[in-house]
Order: structure tokens, then sequence, then C-alpha cells
């Protein structure tokens, strides 16, 4: 059995600058772990080879991606290149003494078969809809093919993260859409079914579990889902969103839905809760609070005049 020091020295995120790997690099300095970050401008693989950081790092967090649901599908050569480079990445890692931890930010909203019953235990069958969750499971498998070289691998299937500091991407993040359109002046555009179900799970609360994964001493599953557990429809949310905002003006707009998204879809989390002593602090209506008093924060003038517009 391996065991990682209690308080292991070192972590490397990469993927830094992303949503999910600046809430996690802040949460690890927090505790008083030294990060190395690794960015588009200080790539961890080179023409040289793996930097020598992230050979000697204790933990080894891959919290980037160039795809969403929406950019899978359209763009299978961005798919291609991301698995190219994790694959690259962990035949590089094998080669050195096998108490390394490598855990990998996967999805646990598209890769479970929609089929079954939610919640998704890990032992939930898998067959993902669209071509993003495919992607993750790909990876996962490699992950797993390459644990026994890198001394242990964790796929952790995270459900709808959201919070401050969410950017507004293509295709993705329906909560950072709604409040960049309210702050906007614009209206909530919903796609599909007002009863499409999510498992909703704030930044702060994955950067925690991520935490506790690295100061983990003993052996952990290959596979860890992290959500809030509590199912929400877009209705449910939407209601959130307006109540938190209190404009009288924002409006709400329905829009087809897409092909790749999945009816109803929450996470099962209580292995995390027992091996990891971690469970969910954050209610859906704090983590929307906190998120729309960062974005009016960001940028209150923008958000005044578009108030006074509406």
């Amino acid at each position: 059995m391996l065991d990682w020091p209690a308080a292991a020295s070192s972590a490397a995120v990469v993927g830094s600058q992303g949503f999910l790997g600046r809430a996690l690099t802040a949460a690890l300095r927090a505790t008083g772990v030294h990060v190395l970050e690794f960015t588009r401008d200080r790539p961890c693989l080179t023409s040289t080879g793996i930097d020598a950081g992230l050979m000697a790092a204790d933990s080894v967090f891959w919290a980037v991606s160039t795809i969403n649901p929406a950019l899978a599908e359209a763009a299978p050569e961005r798919v291609r290149a991301d698995h190219t480079l994790f694959e690259a990445v962990l035949n590089g890692l094998s080669v050195g003494d096998g108490r390394r931890r490598v855990v990998l930010l996967s999805s646990g909203g598209t890769v479970y078969d929609p089929a079954a019953r939610p919640p998704y235990p890990e032992s939930a069958a898998v067959s993902p809809l669209g071509a993003y969750g495919r992607a993750k499971l790909d990876m996962e498998a490699m992950l797993a093919e390459s644990s026994g070289a890198l001394g242990s691998g964790v796929s952790v299937r995270i459900s709808n993260a959201y919070g401050p500091g969410q950017p507004v991407a293509p295709g993705q993040g329906v909560i950072a859409h709604w409040l960049a359109a309210a702050a906007d002046g614009r209206a909530l555009t919903m796609l599909g079914n007002p009863a499409t179900t999510r498992d909703y799970v704030y930044v702060g609360d994955v950067a925690q579990a991520l935490v506790a994964i690295h100061q983990h001493t003993g052996i952990l599953p290959g596979t860890l889902n992290v959500g809030s557990g509590r199912p929400t429809t877009l209705a449910e949310l939407a209601d959130i969103i307006i109540a938190v905002v209190d404009d009288p003006a924002v409006t709400l707009e329905m829009a087809p839905g897409r092909s790749f998204d999945v009816a109803r879809t929450w996470l099962d989390s209580s292995l995390a809760r027992r091996v990891l002593a971690w469970s969910p602090r954050t209610s859906l209506d704090q983590g929307v609070q906190q998120a729309w008093s960062a974005l009016r924060s960001a940028r209150p003038e923008r958000t005044d005049a578009s108030r006074e517009r509406a």
C-alpha cells in the first residue's frame, strides 16, 4: 500500500488559470501547499520534455481542457488534441518513483447512461449521449491504464460547477450566462424543457474536495463523484436567479434544446463523503448570491447602467 505524506509538500495544477484551476490553486495555497501553476504561457510539456516541477509534484491535477459540451460536438480536432497532450504527459510521468497522485477533473453530468435513474453513484452505467462525455471517459480510461506506473490515479466526476469568476463560455455554464444576461439587461434564455434537471455544485466546495484528495494519505477509489446531490430544474434555477438579481425588468425567453443534452442528471456523492470526509456546504441560493455579488463588484458601472436602461 502506497502512503503519501500527511501533508504533501507540493501540487501541480495544469490549467491553473481556468475556472476550476484558479479556485483549486487558491484553496491549496490556503492550506500551505506549494503549488506549481501550468498555463498556456508556462506549458507542462515542451519540445524538451515534461517540466521538472511537474515531475517532482506529489499531486498533479489535470484541470485543463479546450472543449465543453458544445465545442466537443463541433470541433473533434480539439478532442483529439486534448487526448494527445494528456497521453503524452501520462507517458512522461510514468517514468518516476511511482508515488505520484494524478487527479483528472472529469464530468459527472455527461458520462452516465441517461437511461439509468439518477442520482448516479460511481458504479452506475456509463453511456454518454454526447461527444464531451465520450471524450472525458476516454481520458479516464487513459488514466486508469497508466495508474500502476504513475502511483495513483483518480478521476473526479464533477457535476455542474458554478460560482464567482465563471466565464461566460459558449455552450456551457447556464448560471454564468443568466447572471451576465441579467447584468446586461438582457433576457435569460432557457434552452429546452424547463423540467431539465441538473446538479449544481459551488466552485469552492469542489476545490475543497480536491484539496481533500491531495491531503489523503492512503489509496483512493479510481473514480469519485463530486456534486451537491440535489436535483434542480431549470425552472427552479430561473426562480433563484430572478430572486437574487431582484430586478423586475429581468425576463425569461425560451429556445430549443440541444440534441446532446440529457433530461435529468444528478450525482450520488456519498463515496466522497465517506473516504474524504467531504460534503458540499454552499446552498444554491447562497452560491448564486455570491456569484452575483462578485459579478456586480467586477463591473459595477456597467451593471448599474444596464439596470437603469431596463
